[in-house]
């Protein structure tokens, strides 16, 4: 997927000087992949502040009043 970023103008010269101009993209994706997978989950996965819900407080069909 393409897309526009924008880089600090410090980290452009490091990421440049260490890796290229032509490697930018390799070297943004691998900091990335390395952020999110050390989390231990995907970055696609439910919000963290959300609790679990106890089933228990769930009610069947036919504990419904219709």
């Amino acid at each position: 997927m393409r897309t526009t970023i924008e880089i600090r103008d410090d980290i452009y010269r490091r990421i440049v000087r260490e890796y290229g101009k032509r490697k930018i993209s390799i070297t943004v994706n691998e900091i990335l992949s390395k952020h999110f997978s050390k989390r231990g989950k995907d970055m696609f996965g439910a919000d963290p502040w959300l609790k679990q819900a106890d089933l228990r407080d769930l009610r069947d069909e036919h504990d419904r009043d219709v």
